[in-house]
């Protein structure tokens, strides 16, 4: 059993500065906040790893409280799509953040040829804050992000060894639905297939992957403002199919 303590420092980089609109339709645009400031978090972990022959279970609890958090808001930008109001989306400095959760990790190998890997972690997140803007009436909304959420992702991986020496990978990912102060965010299920054998003295490697095999990877949320509500749906990129062939000069795989 071990008990630690650590205190971080997450800094805003890429998208979250950049000032300026990018497009997810035409009446959702997201905008980075330059004046955006790094966010400290202090973080306490206890944990317990216990080991067998075939399998080792670890597992934690622990307690993030997070300072001037980075908080997704939406708002109405001022801006009319065909009547529509257009939302936008950008980070902010919103929020106090409190989470505590526990999560395990399991490894276990059933058999020489077979191993498995699996993660869960379930969460209670709490946040403190306001928000205030002006709408597309003129008038100022304030917004009490105050809200206390749990969820849960969990991880799985497997590892089997087919007949030539042909390795078989499979990784499955589930994150649930999640409310905000703001709305909704959906489930995420994701899953991608890898296929490899080694050749040429086991100097080469040919590797054929399926990235997101059921075309699911796709982030879904719900707005609901005062004068408004939406929803969206954004994928990072559709299932793909890659074929690979990797060459080590001198160099045998470790």
């Amino acid at each position: 059993m071990s008990l630690s303590y650590s205190k971080r420092i997450n800094r805003p980089r890429g998208r979250f500065l950049n000032p300026f609109s990018s497009y997810s339709s035409r009446i959702n645009i997201f905008r980075g906040n330059p004046d955006i400031d790094p966010a400290y978090t202090n973080a306490i972990d206890l944990g317990y790893l216990k080991r067998w022959k075939k399998l080792t279970f670890n597992t934690s609890t622990y307690v993030n409280l997070t300072d001037d958090s980075f908080q997704f808001i939406r708002r109405e930008s001022g801006l009319f799509v065909d009547g529509v109001p257009v939302i936008e989306s950008t980070p902010i400095n919103l929020a106090t953040e409190i989470r505590v959760g526990f999560e395990f990790n399991i490894n276990y190998s059933p058999y020489k040829w077979w191993r498995i890997n699996t993660n869960f972690n379930f969460f209670r997140n709490e946040t403190q804050g306001d928000y205030s803007y002006t709408n597309s009436l003129g008038n100022e909304v304030v917004q009490n992000f105050d809200n206390i959420a749990t969820s849960w992702f969990t991880r799985v991986s497997s590892k089997i060894t087919l007949p030539y020496k042909i390795d078989w990978q499979t990784n499955a990912t589930y994150n649930a639905p999640e409310n905000s102060a703001q709305g909704k965010r959906y489930s995420i299920t994701s899953v991608n297939l890898a296929f490899s054998k080694d050749v040429l003295k086991e100097k080469g490697t040919i590797a054929i992957n399926v990235s997101d095999l059921f075309n699911s990877r796709k982030r879904r949320s719900e707005i609901n403002l005062p004068t408004v509500s939406s929803y969206s749906e954004f994928q990072w990129r559709q299932r793909q199919i890659n074929l690979s062939f990797t060459y080590r000069f001198n160099k045998k795989e470790k």
